[in-house]
């Protein structure tokens, strides 16, 4: 199973995403861990690597796994830990390494191209205090099929609903 952290981080009403070139996806900085790091370790190297900002104690928002299979066969299996930051050091890379980096209103998160499941899981986190637990199940395409969602114990969302 990989291990993946990601970090929301707000400022000014606002969080910062980078849209990735390779699906011209947006996502909130973050990549896979190192064997041996801790995971806010992981947390603030992927944050300084993409964005050249180096977030002062991330909290640990969520804990998300997603599944894709090919009928009854796992091709991926990915436990991500996200991480939400209120204050950090540094100023935004002009260019990061990784892809374009801009500061987004949670109104805009419904007109960006993204993950159906980043989309859902970044908005439950700003409308909601807690700890995130979810399962998504996406199919060999890559396409979301199904997900499950909850915080403090308390389901919030189940299902799939196309989206937007």
């Amino acid at each position: 199973m990989q291990r993946v952290t990601n970090c929301v981080i707000q400022y000014e009403g606002r969080i910062l995403l980078l849209k990735k070139p390779r699906r011209g996806w947006w996502y909130p900085p973050g990549g896979k861990m190192k064997h041996e790091e801790l995971l806010p370790e992981a947390a603030e190297r992927e944050v300084y690597e993409e964005t050249g900002l180096t977030v002062r104690k991330p909290e640990l928002r969520g804990i998300l796994t997603h599944l894709v299979l090919d009928e009854e066969t796992y091709l991926e299996k990915r436990t991500m830990f996200l991480f939400e930051a209120h204050s950090f050091n540094g100023t935004v890379r002009q260019k990061s390494p990784e892809g374009e980096l801009a500061w987004i209103s949670a109104d805009e998160l419904n007109t960006l191209e993204m993950d159906e499941a980043d989309r859902t899981v970044i908005k439950s986190m700003l409308e909601n205090e807690g700890m995130l637990y979810g399962t998504f199940i996406y199919d060999n395409h890559r396409s979301l099929q199904s997900y499950k969602l909850e915080i403090n114990g308390r389901r919030i969302q189940q299902g799939y609903d196309g989206g937007r």
